[in-house]
């Protein structure tokens, strides 16, 4: 099973698509996953990842997805929720523009690929992931938008960042009803060692496990995985992304 991908540029944002193979030959419509970082968790240039999505969806294990990656503008504005001191770049900030980035996906970018493409674009069918600053705006948008995204993937998600645990602690989406599945991953000793925040990423990691397993995310609803890696390791941390999108669109 192959994808044929697309590249397309929508608004300001580059997008790299992917279609299953047979797209075009049929009238089916497929469930769509957003992709942070212009789509790297899939990309087969980085993994094999798409590849094992393809062998699973020909199994039978797993439906045929639509992937879109949408390239980012500026992540250190866009993936992040609150301005804060840049952890990256002493002397700068990150700029906390991850509502409006949120709302781009949610009200702009998802109405556009679902009037393009044959997709199903109830929340269900509609799964959004990302890695590191990825992970922590795909869950972010998530929350805000659970009429949108049901299915959630975050990938080492930086749950280190300042206040975000608070924001999920106090945040009235909370106790919002809803149907989503998230699926979390993390190095078991990430950020060890590290004196500038990325320290908590951890623990603030299983924090957050913690506050939406049973409330918001109830009956299995929520899963974490915790992988041998005391760093902040792209290659580990994505292959876990064909067993992640299996439970994530997993039969009812």
């Amino acid at each position: 099973m192959r994808h044929k991908a697309m590249k397309e540029k929508y608004g300001d944002h580059w997008l790299n698509i992917y279609l299953p193979e047979g797209y075009e030959k049929g009238n089916a419509r497929y469930p769509v996953v957003y992709v942070q970082d212009g789509g790297d968790l899939i990309d087969p240039v980085h993994s094999e990842s798409l590849k094992r999505v393809g062998e699973l969806a020909a199994e039978g294990m797993l439906a045929e997805l639509i992937f879109v990656g949408i390239e980012p503008i500026d992540r250190n504005d866009e993936y992040t929720p609150f301005v804060s001191l840049n952890v990256f770049e002493p002397g700068t900030l990150f700029g906390g523009g991850a509502g409006a980035y949120a709302s781009f996906l949610a009200e702009e970018l998802k109405p556009y690929i679902d009037g393009k493409f044959r997709t199903l674009d109830k929340a269900e069918n509609t799964g959004i992931m990302g890695f590191s600053l990825g992970g922590l705006v795909s869950l972010y948008t998530a929350l805000l938008y659970p009429a949108q995204f049901g299915r959630i993937g975050s990938f080492s998600g930086s749950y280190w960042f300042p206040g975000i645990v608070e924001w999920i602690r106090e945040s009235q989406q909370m106790h919002s009803s809803g149907q989503q599945r998230l699926y979390m991953n993390v190095g078991h000793a990430e950020g060890a060692g590290r004196t500038n925040g990325q320290q908590w990423m951890v623990p603030n990691t299983k924090e957050i496990y913690g506050l939406l397993a049973g409330k918001r995310l109830d009956n299995g609803r929520i899963k974490l995985d915790v992988y041998d890696s005391d760093f902040h390791s792209f290659d580990k941390g994505v292959g876990y992304v064909p067993e992640a999108l299996t439970w994530l669109f997993q039969a009812k």
